[in-house]
């Protein structure tokens, strides 16, 4: 694959990798009661590996030795497939069929998006001032972008792979 198209895939796998960080952080840290869900917790964790494979695919630019390597192309297919069950756990916990931030009982009652739970005399009640419209928005831009992240790692793991097959074009025998 040609380096200059490398290099913005790259580029392009790193900003939707520091995209799903940080709108996981601020989920993280909005979490208002109780511990904040798993898959928010496996979303930082995903946009921070997304992050280093972006920089180390540019920097394997640089090295020969790494250019086309297959190492290289295996790690992007294990952080593509990072990425798609990143957004698959976070579209499960989000729900299936609600695709709206306006379904006010939706929002209370969805982990993701109320912020945690408080429990008095035994009922669960969700903070009145937790900013459920922009929550619900990130949720949903976090399971947009790791889609994304996943889908970008493939291009470039399928990439390499195409780069280390080219090189190993077998030459004429010599008579």
């Amino acid at each position: 694959m040609n380096p200059c198209i490398t290099i913005l895939l790259r580029l392009a796998q790193l900003v939707f990798a520091a995209i799903v960080l940080a709108l996981s952080v601020v989920l993280l840290l909005g979490q208002r009661a109780g511990d904040a869900p798993i898959v928010t917790k496996y979303s930082i964790a995903a946009g921070a590996l997304g992050m280093f494979m972006a920089i180390f695919g540019v920097l394997s630019q640089i090295f020969v030795a790494l250019r086309g390597s297959k190492i290289v192309g295996a790690l992007d297919f294990l952080t593509a497939l990072v990425g798609f069950a990143g957004g698959a756990a976070m579209a499960a916990q989000l729900g299936p069929g609600v695709n709206s931030c306006s379904n006010k009982h939706w929002r209370e009652q969805n982990a993701l998006v109320n912020g945690g739970y408080v429990v008095v005399n035994g009922q669960n009640f969700v903070y009145r001032d937790t900013p459920f419209y922009s929550r619900c928005q990130m949720s949903f831009a976090i399971t947009a972008f790791e889609f994304l992240i996943g889908m970008t790692f493939v291009l470039s793991g399928i990439g390499l792979m195409l780069t280390s097959q080219r090189k190993k074009t077998p030459t004429p025998a010599k008579w």
